[in-house]
C-alpha cells in the first residue's frame, strides 16, 4: 500500500461505519454494501449494521489488492 493510501486509512478511527470507507475506496455506497453483504470486505455484523476495523481493512488491502499489483493504480497517486 502506498504512503498516500496509508494516510487516508490513518485518518479513519479504529472501528467505523461503512459510510466512512467511501472516502477511501472510490466505489458507490451500493457497491460497498453489496461487497459487505457478500463477505468480500472484512467486517463485523452487529444486528443489521456493519462495523469495519481499520487494521483488518489495511491487512485485507495488502493481501488481496496489492498482491494483484493494483496498488500502483490506487487513487491519489
Amino acid at each position: 500500500m502506498d504512503d498516500k493510501s496509508r494516510a487516508q486509512f490513518s485518518t479513519l478511527p479504529e472501528f467505523f461505519a461503512p459510510d466512512k470507507l467511501a472516502a477511501v475506496f472510490p466505489v458507490s455506497r451500493s457497491t460497498l454494501y453489496r461487497a459487505l453483504r457478500r463477505g468480500e470486505i472484512p467486517s463485523l455484523r452487529v444486528g443489521k449494521r456493519f462495523v469495519l476495523s481499520r487494521s483488518h481493512l489495511e491487512q485485507w488491502v495488502e493481501e488481496n489488492i496489492c498482491k494483484k499489483e493494483a496498488c500502483a493504480l490506487w487513487p491519489g497517486e
